[in-house]
Parts: structure tokens; sequence; C-alpha cells
């Protein structure tokens, strides 16, 4: 009897951990699923704004970079990402009163995530248009991101 109902305190615990998950997933990933334009015309808080638009390009640039590395504008997308990237841990500090070493591993993990989702968009997107950005609405996002 008592190992049946610490099993379903286990059960439990782990139903509810999985639903946290999924809310923290959903939340991270709802502002990518999205067009930038869409996310700041939502967003009133240009701080919130600025941290979602430093995030995105960083991720876009990024994975120009990584897809294709040989490109003649590779080493720009590689300087446009890394500016990106730290601009994004200096908004954060700045916004959430965070430390740097915390706001720059939160944004790094922000990061890596951003860009396997965005990699596989291009690539996908390269197979169907022949081009990483055309036809798709990161190409809108991209044109934002080179305003910068």
């Amino acid at each position: 009897m008592i190992k049946f109902i610490f099993n379903l305190k286990i059960i439990f615990i782990k139903l509810i951990l999985f639903l946290i998950l999924i809310f923290f997933v959903k939340n991270t990933y709802s502002n990518e699923l999205k067009p930038l334009e869409e996310i700041l015309k939502k967003n009133i808080n240009s701080h919130t704004n600025s941290l979602i638009t430093m995030n995105r390009c960083a991720a876009i640039y990024g994975a120009l970079y990584f897809v294709n590395p040989s490109d003649i504008n590779s080493k720009e997308y590689e300087n446009r990402y890394k500016i990106f990237l730290q601009s994004a841990v200096l908004e954060d500090i700045r916004i959430n009163k965070k430390n740097e070493e915390e706001s720059y591993k939160n944004q790094i993990e922000e990061f890596k995530s951003s860009i396997k989702f965005f990699i596989q968009i291009f690539l996908q997107n390269y197979k169907k248009n022949n081009s990483y950005l055309q036809n798709h609405w990161l190409e809108d996002d991209f044109i934002i991101c080179e305003k910068f």
C-alpha cells in the first residue's frame, strides 16, 4: 500500500514537471513561430521588443553563417550574429537586472535553440526555392535585421 502511494506521488510529480516543461517550451517557441513584424506589433513594451529583435536577428545571422560558411557574406553574418547576441545579453542585463554571466548563459541557450530551428527552415526553404530566405516570412525578418 505504501509502495503504491509512493509510486502515485512519483507519477504526479512527473506529470507536474512535464506540464511545467511544456508551458516553458511553448512560451520560448511561440515567438519563433511568428514573423518578427507580427510579434513587434503585439508587444507594446519597447524593451521586450528590443530583446526579441536582438535574439531573432542573432539567430537569423547565425543560421545564415552556419548553414553556408563558404558564402561571400559569411564573415559579415558571423560578425552580425555575434554583435546581436552580445547586444541581447546587455539588453537582458538592463531589462531583467541579471548579472552578466547568468544573462550570457541564458542568451546562449536561447540562441542555440533558435538557431537549430532557423537552420531547419533555411534548409527546407533552400530545397523548395533554391534560396535560404526567398519566398518565406523569414525574408521579411532578415530585412528588418538589416536595418540595424
